[in-house]
């Protein structure tokens, strides 16, 4: 059985998340997953909108954490250069699952969910801030940038878990040439 603390519950509820997206965020299936009751998930968060913010958040921070991770320094030399690495990157078997779970919270978030409203906001702003710090030195208005290449890099995403990937690949080559 689990250790009853916040951070390793949310951690096994998170691995769980992860395997089976948000539509399986109830509480049974997520106190079987952190190896314990929904009572006892209710008693150290408070209510399920507290359980599920606060799962919200730390899958925000584990996600942003496994991209840092996974493509840590130096900066690119290119924007294309910048924009294939993260587009490699998110294509991978690891942010599969991250995926998943972003494109889930993204759904609740446009049907108004304010957790998940607020999720979407952390998660985008903070993958600005992160491809910011890997665009070229000097790069001008880096954040502004930053938002840009993330646009085009989640209208890719969504086309490729459409089947469209070759649509996907050619949007991307066209804004950001090998040269």
């Amino acid at each position: 059985m689990t250790t009853l603390n916040k951070p390793d519950l949310l951690t096994a509820m998170a691995a769980h998340v992860r395997g089976t997206g948000l539509a399986g965020a109830s509480l049974r299936p997520l106190a079987r997953a952190a190896g314990t009751s929904d009572r006892m998930l209710i008693y150290h968060f408070g209510s399920k909108g507290a359980l599920i913010g606060a799962l919200l958040d730390h899958l925000s921070v584990e996600m942003l954490s496994a991209m840092s991770a996974a493509l840590p320094e130096p900066r690119a030399e290119t924007e294309a250069a910048c924009a294939a690495e993260i587009v490699a990157l998110l294509r991978t078997p690891t942010f599969r699952p991250y995926l998943r779970v972003w494109f889930d919270i993204v759904s609740a978030a446009g049907r108004g969910e304010s957790d998940h409203v607020a999720a979407a906001e952390r998660i985008l702003q903070g993958q600005v801030s992160w491809i910011a710090s890997r665009l070229p030195e000097g790069t001008p208005r880096p954040k502004q940038r930053a938002r840009e290449m993330l646009a085009l890099i989640q209208g890719a995403l969504v086309l490729e878990v459409a089947g469209l990937t070759d649509p996907s690949d050619r949007a991307l080559a066209r804004f950001y040439p090998k040269g």
